[in-house]
């Protein structure tokens, strides 16, 4: 093959992987926030008799354990109940988790697989069987709530920080915004006397964004959550009450900034305290988000959620041998239909990997090959072309470190900041191509492709091992994430190299001919 005409192939190879690889990415990203769930389930299942009158379900916005340790309120609920920690589903988001404590189910049956989703969910949670059943249901939080689940919520009132109101980031704001929430959610919520209550705390989630998990700030703000959490239950304590703390997710902490959404211990790790009636002491235990809803549902004597995957937090409960006896045969019932009416999720993952495999397996093979050939097409530059990779591979995770990346979701930090993120990956993986080029003097085309076809075959490992479009599973959003930044890095190393490969020829083209 002629070298221009050799030339010309090689690029338009290269444009095809990096824009195919960019709709790929982009698809894949749709088919978990685009997501839409078939899985509810219609039962009929048995009430019981409720263990308590009101029970008061205080969500903490992006509190991690480390700091719940430090919430004098929270553990003098804990040292007259029962703590442990929950593990959240992932992704470890606001809405997803919200939509978990409420279902009893995790994203990929609710369906609230991000925090732009507010469609309301298609399976029973505590809010539609509580209105069936005719129970007072009243909420103060986020939006989240009133857009997923006002159809059955009697008494509403929903807020969210506006950065509006002062400087952010503003620790001072923060506190005087959650006091003045507080100062108007506890006089109202006292005055709800049975039923389900949501009091959402929301204010620690904004300074572990602004600050980190582990700064003084985020642990100022803490401190003004849990006085309004003692606040709540100075008000609401009565012998018919039941109290149960949880977190939705926790922070990480790098350089001054939280995030979550990842599968992180300080993120997916979070507190969770029952206190009052119907609550014995015990701690130490581990529990699931998942098993919230139909904890809750136990303690109301309200019909387990048809959908629910959780456990009831039978080590938390104070029970006579008649109502444990009773609440389990109603559990066993309910964990029946989820067996007979949903797929076993362990099959599905086999089935999935089988159905990959060969095209896995393929894109591997290419992939290798194409590296191979670029080694095998320039003998007398190989050390050049290796060496070249080399730094290639050194100076994109250098950037990638220095621009503050990484392979989970919780180092975008906002979600506002998304675009923001993959703009920097793909400024890593360009500038690190350039210099590489600059330094070594390879052919920029022959580089390229081995540089991508490196990357090519990570992405082809993940699309074997957990997929990357979403089908009836959760995807693995650490192994999806990852294969989404290597795709993107790919777009911008073929539109680069083929930039500075068309530059070049043209500068050839206009020396004159001696």
């Amino acid at each position: 093959m002629k070298p221009r005409r050799q030339t010309l192939v090689i690029a338009c190879y290269l444009l095809l992987l990096g824009v195919g690889g960019a709709l790929l990415a982009d698809t894949a990203w749709k088919s978990v926030t685009q997501y839409q769930s078939d899985y509810a389930i219609e039962a009929d299942l048995p009430s019981g008799a409720a263990l308590t009158s009101r029970l008061v379900l205080v969500v903490l916005d992006g509190i991690r354990v480390d700091a719940a340790a430090g919430m004098p309120e929270l553990q003098a609920l804990a040292e007259v109940g029962s703590s442990g920690v929950a593990i959240t589903e992932l992704p470890s988001l606001s809405n997803p988790g919200r939509a978990t404590l409420s279902t009893g189910a995790g994203p990929e049956v609710h369906g609230v697989t991000n925090n732009s989703r507010f469609s309301p969910p298609l399976v029973d949670s505590i809010f539609s069987i509580a209105q069936e059943k005719g129970l007072p249901v009243a909420v103060y939080g986020s939006y989240f709530w009133k857009r997923a689940f006002g159809d059955y919520i009697d008494d509403e009132r929903v807020f969210s920080f506006d950065k509006e109101l002062g400087p952010s980031p503003n620790v001072d704001r923060l506190i005087e915004w959650q006091t003045e929430i507080c100062a108007e959610m506890v006089p109202t919520l006292s005055g709800i006397e049975s039923g389900l209550i949501i009091a959402g705390l929301t204010a620690t989630d904004e300074a572990g964004h602004d600050f980190g998990g582990e700064s003084d700030e985020y642990r100022e703000v803490v401190a003004a959550v849990d006085a309004c959490l003692g606040l709540i239950v100075e008000a609401l304590d009565t012998d018919e009450t039941t109290f149960l703390v949880i977190a939705d997710h926790g922070h990480i902490h790098r350089r001054g900034q939280g995030g979550h959404g990842g599968s992180e211990p300080e993120v997916v790790l979070t507190p969770l305290v029952l206190a009052g009636r119907g609550i014995a002491r015990s701690s130490g235990w581990t529990a699931r988000q998942l098993d919230v809803a139909p904890t809750i549902s136990g303690l109301l004597g309200l019909p387990l959620p048809a959908n629910s995957q959780g456990e009831v937090l039978w080590q938390a409960l104070e029970l006579t041998e008649a109502e444990r006896v009773a609440l389990a045969q109603r559990a066993d019932e309910q964990r029946a239909v989820v067996r007979s009416a949903m797929p076993d999720r362990e099959v599905l993952q086999a089935d999935g990997r089988r159905s990959r495999m060969l095209v896995g397996l393929l894109w591997a093979v290419w992939f290798l090959a194409a590296i191979l050939g670029s080694f095998w097409a320039s003998p007398d530059r190989r050390a050049g072309l290796a060496a070249a990779v080399g730094f290639h591979l050194a100076g994109y995770f250098a950037l990638y470190w220095a621009f503050g990346l990484g392979y989970s979701l919780s180092d975008v930090v906002r979600e506002e900041y998304l675009n923001w993120f993959f703009l920097r990956n793909a400024t890593a993986a360009a500038v690190a191509l350039l210099l590489a080029k600059r330094l070594f003097r390879v052919d920029v085309l022959s580089f390229a492709v081995v540089v991508t076809s490196i990357f090519g075959c990570r992405v082809a490992w993940v699309w074997y091992d957990s997929g990357l479009l979403m089908g009836r599973l959760m995807l693995d959003l650490d192994q999806g994430f990852m294969a989404y930044m290597d795709l993107l890095h790919n777009l911008a190393v073929a539109v680069t190299a083929v930039i500075v490969a068309l530059v070049a020829s043209r500068a050839t083209a206009r020396v004159p001919t001696p």
